[in-house]
């Protein structure tokens, strides 16, 4: 049986996705990391890089766990 999977809530990189997902470890939630778009560097005219287009990291959790998950994600 395939279980409901709930966003959380979308972080602006994968770092912070992933400091969240450990947090909802170690309260015994699994959770799963997902990014619809990792994000695409573009070369600024310098020669640098420029600006990060992408659309965020996401971050689900079963829904019978969804609520209190989204009270952690709050909180950090």
């Amino acid at each position: 049986m395939t279980k409901k999977l709930i966003l959380i809530k979308n972080f602006q990189n994968r770092l912070f996705a992933e400091m969240a997902q450990q947090t909802l470890d170690a309260e015994d939630i699994s959770s799963i990391v997902k990014a619809p778009d990792y994000g695409i560097t573009v070369s600024g005219t310098s020669g640098g890089f420029g600006i990060f287009t992408g659309q965020g990291v996401d971050l689900y959790v079963e829904e019978e766990f969804a609520e209190k998950a989204e009270e952690i994600a709050r909180e950090l």
